[in-house]
């Protein structure tokens, strides 16, 4: 004779607990991937705001070298000299876009001043972009440029 089995034995698992282990699992598992795709994404994006950083500094230390190169590169509303990148020798990398947002004329306590009274001080904001469409980047520097004196004279 054989003996009798017991129904409510816990000697297996029944379906619904292995269904229920699998949906544990596959939560566990979806949300260790969207931490490793979020994770991809922020690296990504600080990867671009560093470089657009140390290219916008490399922008602003060309715009300086160029006003320096010559009194002549100076202009004294602001608005004839054109320092984009090719003007100063900038060279935009790769998948940046690099432009002058404004050039203000500055009194010597800071205040703006109009085209006519420019005192040989300018405000110079500058701007690089990271190209595309996810994840871009924008880094803004805000220089001074100062027209070079003349040893001979004062400024």
């Amino acid at each position: 004779m054989h003996p009798r089995r017991d129904l409510r034995s816990d000697a297996g698992a029944t379906l619904v607990e292995m269904l229920v282990a699998l949906v544990i699992l596959g939560t566990a598992g979806l949300a260790v991937m969207a931490g490793l795709q979020l994770s991809i994404k922020a690296s990504d994006i600080h990867r671009k705001q560093s470089s657009a950083g140390a290219f916008v500094r490399n922008y602003a230390e060309k715009i300086q070298d160029y006003v320096e190169a010559a009194d002549s590169h100076y202009d004294a509303c602001g608005g004839g000299v054109d320092y984009s990148p090719a003007t100063v020798g900038f060279t935009v990398p790769a998948g940046y876009d690099a432009t002058v947002d404004s050039v203000v004329p500055l009194a010597g306590d800071g205040a703006t001043l109009a085209c006519a009274s420019d005192a040989g001080v300018q405000r110079v904001k500058l701007i690089v972009n990271s190209e595309g469409t996810h994840n871009r980047t924008t880094e803004e520097l805000i220089i001074i440029v100062r027209r070079s004196c003349d040893p001979s004279a004062p400024c």
